[in-house]
Formats: C-alpha cells, sequence, structure tokens
C-alpha cells in the first residue's frame, strides 16, 4: 500500500517514521570516538541542511520497512524528520570534520532510472495527497519494486522523475533539469530498470540505451545496478561498474569506453566525442536533446519549455562561448535555423568519412594539444561566429549537370581548385542553393598557431596532414559582404602540397 499521510494523520506518520529511523541507528554508524572536537546541535543541523538544500532531490520518498508505505517528503521535512537521529548519532560519536560524512551515510538515497509508461506512471500529485494505492497497475508495481531494491541496498530515501517533481512548479522543475546530473552522482545507487531485456544479449534492442535522458543517467552515477524486465539482476556484481562482463556490454551498445563509463567528469572537455553519444538517442520533447546534455557538459542553462530548437541554438553558444576546442566546429548537415555556424541537432557531429574520421579520433587530437592548433578564442557575436582561419580563395569547377527530366536533388557534387600550386582540390556535395556564389573559398580551422598567442598570427599547415576546412561562398547578398558557411553532406578535409606558412584571417559565419 502506498500512503501520503496528512493532517493530524500526517503527524502520527512522521512520529512513528521517526521512531523506525532511531531504531535503525546503531547498525548503521561506526566510527571513531573524538570527544575533543564534538560537534554542536547547531553545527549538525547546519551541516544537514546544506546537504539536503544544495546536494538532495527537492522531494523524496521515505520507505517503511516492509516496503509498503512511501511517503513523499520536502526538503524540510527531510530535515525535521531525521533532526533527531542525527543529533543523537552525531553529538556524541563523532569530531566536526567527520560530521559531513556521517550525515551524508546517514541520508543516502537510491535513484531510479526508466522508460517512462505510455500512461499509468504515479505522478506528483497522486503521491502527495491521501489516498489508498494498491499496487496493481504497471507503474505503481515498478515504483514498488524499485524502493524494494533501494531498501536492499540500506537506503531509506529514494526519488523517481515520474513522482518527486512538482512540474506544475516551474522554478521545482527548472531546478531538477538543471541539478539532476549532482542528484544522480550523489545518489548511492541507481536503479536501471530494463524493461525490454532478459539478459544482456538484449542490449542492442533495449530502448533504455536509445533515449536522452538516459545518457547522463547512465555516466552520473559511481553505482549503478540493473535489472531485467522481470526485476531479475543481470549481472552477480553489486555495483555493475565493477563487473568487466557488463562493464563490456555497456561500452559494446553505447560507443562509450569503459574509462568514461567508470570515471565520467562532466565538463567542457572532449564535447565533440559527447555529441556524438547524444546523437544516438531520441527525446520526446525537442527541447530535451538540449537539457539532456546540461549535466554532462556542466553548463548553466534556462530551461523554457515551448522554444523548440532555440533550446539547442542556445547550449551551442554557451558551449562555444566557454569551449576551446577546434574539434567542437567539425560538424556537416543541416545548420540551426537560427543560426548558420551552429548545427541543428546532435546528429551533425556523425557525418564524417574515411579521411575526417581520422583526423577527428580521440588518440589523434589528444597528441595535438601540447600544440596550439587553430584559433582557440572562437566567440559567438551579433555578427556570428567569429573565427581566424587560413582562408584559401578557390574556383567552383563546373557541376556535373543533372540530367533531363531527372528527379531533383537537393545537393550536388562539387569541386573547388585552388589557384596556389600549394594546395590539392577539394571536393565535397553541398547543398544547391549555394551554388549562385560568385566568389569560394575553404577556411582551414585546425591549423598550427605561432606561439605568440597574438590575434592575426601566422598558421603553419603541413602535407602529412589532413586539415579540417569550411567550405565559404559569398555574394553580393551576402551579409556585411562577408563569406557564408555552405551547408556540406559530410565533414570536409583539405591537403597540402608542401608546407605552408600563411597569416591567418578573421571570418564571421
Amino acid at each position: 500500500m502506498f500512503a501520503a499521510p496528512t493532517g493530524h494523520e500526517a503527524d502520527r506518520s512522521a512520529n512513528n517514521v521517526a521512531e523506525d529511523v532511531e531504531s535503525n541507528v546503531e547498525d548503521e554508524i561506526s566510527c571513531e570516538v573524538d570527544q575533543d572536537g564534538a560537534p554542536t546541535e547547531a553545527d549538525i543541523m547546519t551541516v544537514t541542511a546544506e546537504l539536503v538544500f544544495n546536494e538532495m532531490p527537492s522531494h523524496l520518498l521515505y520507505i517503511s520497512d516492509n516496503y509498503e508505505n512511501m511517503i513523499l517528503i520536502d526538503r524540510e521535512t527531510l530535515v525535521d524528520l531525521f533532526r533527531p537521529e542525527l543529533i543523537r548519532v552525531c553529538k556524541d560519536l563523532v569530531s566536526k570534520d567527520k560530521l559531513p560524512d556521517v550525515v551524508r551515510r546517514n541520508l543516502r538515497y537510491a535513484v531510479l532510472s526508466h522508460r517512462w509508461l505510455g500512461v499509468g506512471e504515479p505522478t506528483f500529485q497522486e503521491m502527495s495527497v491521501k489516498r489508498n494505492h494498491q499496487p496493481t497497475r504497471p507503474g505503481l508495481i515498478k515504483l514498488h519494486n524499485f524502493c524494494q531494491k533501494a531498501r536492499e541496498y540500506g537506503c531509506r530515501l529514494a526519488w523517481s522523475d515520474t513522482c518527486c517533481i512538482d512540474k506544475r512548479s516551474s522554478a521545482e522543475l527548472d531546478e531538477a533539469i538543471r541539478a539532476m546530473f549532482k542528484w544522480y552522482r550523489n545518489a548511492e545507487i541507481c536503479i536501471v530498470f530494463l524493461a525490454d531485456s532478459s539478459s544482456i544479449s538484449d542490449f542492442s534492442e533495449e530502448v533504455w540505451f536509445q533515449r536522452g535522458w538516459t545518457l547522463q543517467e547512465l555516466l552520473a552515477p559511481p553505482r549503478i545496478k540493473f535489472y531485467d524486465r522481470h526485476w531479475d539482476e543481470l549481472s552477480h556484481s553489486r555495483n555493475d561498474k565493477e563487473d568487466h562482463t557488463m562493464l563490456e556490454a555497456l561500452s559494446r551498445v553505447t560507443g562509450i569506453s569503459r574509462q568514461n563509463l567508470l570515471y565520467f567528469s562532466p565538463g567542457l572537455v572532449d564535447v565533440r566525442e559527447k555529441m556524438i553519444w547524444a546523437s544516438k538517442r531520441r527525446t520526446t520533447r525537442i527541447e530535451d536533446i538540449a537539457y539532456s546534455l546540461i549535466g554532462i557538459l556542466n553548463i548553466s542553462l534556462s530551461v523554457a519549455y515551448g522554444e523548440g530548437e532555440r533550446a539547442f541554438r542556445r547550449l551551442m553558444e554557451a558551449i562555444m562561448q566557454a569551449c576551446r576546442e577546434w574539434q567542437i566546429l567539425a560538424w556537416a548537415g543541416p545548420h540551426s535555423p537560427f543560426q548558420a555556424s551552429i548545427p541543428r541537432s546532435p546528429l551533425a557531429y556523425c557525418a564524417f568519412d574515411k579521411a575526417s574520421a581520422n583526423l577527428l579520433l580521440p588518440d589523434r587530437y589528444i597528441t595535438d594539444r601540447p600544440s596550439k592548433l587553430g584559433d582557440p578564442f572562437f566567440t559567438m557575436t551579433k555578427r556570428g561566429l567569429e573565427l581566424e582561419v587560413i582562408l584559401v580563395e578557390m574556383m567552383l569547377q563546373q557541376p556535373v549537370p543533372r540530367r533531363p527530366g531527372g528527379t531533383e536533388k537537393k545537393t550536388q557534387a562539387i569541386c573547388l581548385i585552388s589557384d596556389s600550386a600549394s594546395f590539392h582540390d577539394v571536393t565535397a556535395r553541398c547543398d544547391i542553393t549555394f551554388l549562385p556564389f560568385s566568389q569560394w573559398a575553404v577556411a582551414i580551422v585546425n591549423y598550427q598557431a605561432d606561439e605568440s598567442g597574438k590575434r592575426g598570427g601566422i598558421g603553419k599547415l603541413k602535407p602529412t596532414n589532413d586539415y579540417l576546412c569550411f567550405v565559404l561562398g559569398s555574394s553580393i547578398h551576402s551579409a556585411y559582404g562577408g563569406w557564408q558557411k555552405v551547408e556540406t553532406q559530410k565533414i570536409v578535409t583539405i591537403r597540402t602540397k608542401r608546407e605552408v606558412y600563411q597569416q591567418v584571417t578573421t571570418v564571421w559565419l
């Protein structure tokens, strides 16, 4: 039975819960006595409040010993509920330096990662009112099983995104989306329910691996446990991130290395690789393509459902303002409808062929990091993406004419020829709407910059290397009389015939 008591009955339930909490204290806490620095009651509650209000979800389920009663509580109630236990345990048994660890140990919680059902998931409103719920419909059965597994991991608190977020509150929803990576990382255990799997061999067809939000739910938790459709364990390990067979299966189905599965650190490092992970996943709401990456990239982005594709544009603008990796510019295909220098979705980072794939291999460009490649200070401006490149003007070889009566194609192969004897020709398949340009060029991005660090320096190119480049076009109709980035189907590369030194040029795209 699920219960969310109110009024006088809520007071009685809270008292009963407090008694249950205190009865389990002795066998959960074991620490060395240090009376010299014993914390005061104020110290204990200060540390508790800081943890609860900054590191834990805004609402949690308290699970009774028999797994049946689940009480939805907010942060204030959580602090009051655990106050007697924490004061009794911490005041006499630990010094101040041990206090945060002991408080965290008492307030450990489990999180659920799953694929939402079409209908029937328990809601915040449902769990907040006084109502008896028999765990008969699939959503409640799933929640009941999750809470049972949480208790088996020693957690009296649990969090599920179905019923622990008040989605009527825009402030709470905004916080949940922006803090969710942190909540999963701070959890004692992440319980993953795979509704489409009976064994590891089913992972290739498992929908959980195809959803956008579950990417951070895989990467964030240091401890994770997978269960199949019948809630049976999929490995014999208590933590599946310590199971060799499970890690191999996870790496194979996601394309994520064992190193990242074990030790993933959020931030603006290897952003392109993270975009490729995300490109294999889908979200119901188009905005969630961007929002589900906030924690993985560790950036701040406001949440505004209804903005559509603008969300990914804002995400990319925030990335470009802080990221210094030239690889973030290595994309092709449709651009954002709001900005030509920004891709429309993470899928654009998968548009590479053999040459560009070798250029962009992580092992390849890690070795280049000691040398300064390209312009690390590219930034978004009102004129577009401001970037220093090696600009090579080219001539458009007459495109192959389409056969009369044939089906009109949106793209066509072109060949760009340089007047200079230093560069090989460049071929690309581009959008035919760009063909009326009167001037053409390529912008080489990852040249070797000089050591001065000054703007407008000299770039160096080696004949043994492939270089990422943009195809550019210009006409009398171009904004500011400048260059426009031409939309190509694949990432374009260029090679030189000899060593080249050339002054870089600033372009706005």
